[in-house]
């Protein structure tokens, strides 16, 4: 059975689905991946980042598979293509992480609104935001995690850097009322783009093979962290994650 991703498709390879599907193949080896298309960007060119969704018919065609997916991985899902993805993913009982995609590395908006994405985070086993989705998410300018946990139920939450600590970065995991913080020092390397993209992939990966959710965002996280340091120069000219390499542990 075959993990599934579903996001935006960036040509330059630094995010998206491109990002998600080299990641995907990295980890495991012999996976099958299902590519699918919500909307084609423009990055890369010095501007914010522009997206079109695709056709709403074209999206339900290329879903119609997805019954046979093991794990789902969702990324930049435009509001107009929230209550098709919604009405999908309720008869589908696999793991699915959503990464949600409100704007661009390079900045420019999405398509994406924090009330849509909050709609389909509750579809899904768990929803993966920086603190500036999170507040996105919430509709204010500060988010806790068990306000997060609340609104997105009945999703587990994946607060990436959670604390305001210079000396250390600590992602915070709440599952049915318990949290787990992975926290470890703050290293001083290149931010590539796509980290988001990689980091919900490899949950994805790591639930698709069996893993607990608990032991699937850590081993994701201790494979970021390791995958961050060996960054390479995109053709945007940005620091992107390796393509091959790092196969999850």
């Amino acid at each position: 059975m075959s993990l599934w991703v579903i996001g935006g498709l960036d040509p330059t390879g630094g995010a998206g689905v491109l990002r998600d599907r080299w990641t995907a193949t990295m980890l495991v080896p012999g996976i099958e991946v299902v590519t699918v298309v919500t909307a084609q960007t423009e990055q890369g060119d010095g501007r914010p980042a522009r997206a079109t969704a695709v056709d709403l018919a074209q999206l339900a065609a290329l879903l119609r598979g997805i019954g046979g997916a093991r794990a789902i991985k969702l990324g930049l899902v435009p509001a107009v293509c929230v209550p098709l993805l919604c009405s999908v993913l309720a008869d589908v009982a696999v793991p699915c992480v959503l990464d949600p995609v409100l704007h661009a590395s390079d900045g420019g908006a999405l398509g994406s609104t924090g009330a849509s994405l909050r709609e389909l985070a509750r579809t899904v086993e768990l929803v993966t935001p920086n603190r500036d989705e999170a507040c996105a998410l919430l509709g204010r300018d500060d988010a806790s995690l068990e306000a997060l946990g609340l609104a997105l139920a009945p999703a587990a939450v994946l607060l990436k850097d959670a604390d305001d600590d210079a000396s250390s970065v600590c992602d915070r995991l709440l599952v049915e009322g318990r949290v787990t913080a992975f926290e470890r020092p703050r290293r001083s390397a290149q931010d590539p783009r796509g980290t988001g993209c990689a980091l919900a992939t490899a949950i994805a990966c790591a639930r698709w093979r069996g893993d607990a959710l608990a032991i699937a965002c850590a081993r994701a996280i201790a494979w970021l962290d390791r995958a961050r340091l060996h960054a390479r120069t995109g053709p945007d000219g940005r620091p992107h994650l390796p393509r091959e390499g790092f196969a999850l542990e």
